[in-house]
């Protein structure tokens, strides 16, 4: 792509959305070609637990809310004040000059208990 056609970001953007006892972490910064998305989440609960969830535990997805979960079970222990961070930053191309949606939802279980903590924010290209 010709650099005069090259997009970036704006300005690197922290998304967090607290859940009861879990807080789901997000950063958006840019790269050489485009920008990354770090994810985590952090549990602040008094005991140890046990969530299982498919890969990935967080989704991002930009103009479009629609997540998949997809990859094979996770089984991760929690213990207070952990923060787990089960991927590798995800890469993306650079977007068109302009604002876009970024929709994040995180999905696990504990025991028979389903969890959906869903937010979304906006990132913006020059």
């Amino acid at each position: 792509m010709k650099d005069y056609l090259k997009t970036s970001l704006v300005e690197a953007v922290k998304i967090e959305k607290q859940y009861g006892d879990f807080t789901v972490h997000v950063r958006i910064e840019e790269i050489s070609e485009g920008f990354q998305v770090l994810r985590s989440i952090e549990y602040a609960g008094e005991e140890d637990i046990v969530i299982r969830h498919r890969t990935p535990l967080t989704q991002i997805t930009i103009n479009a809310d629609n997540a998949v979960f997809t990859g094979s079970p996770v089984i991760k222990q929690m213990k207070p004040g952990f923060q787990y961070h089960p991927e590798m930053p995800l890469t993306f191309s650079e977007l068109k000059k302009g604002e876009h949606k970024v929709y994040v939802h995180t999905q696990f279980f504990i025991e028979d208990q389903k969890f959906d903590i869903k937010t979304k924010s906006t990132i913006v290209f020059k």
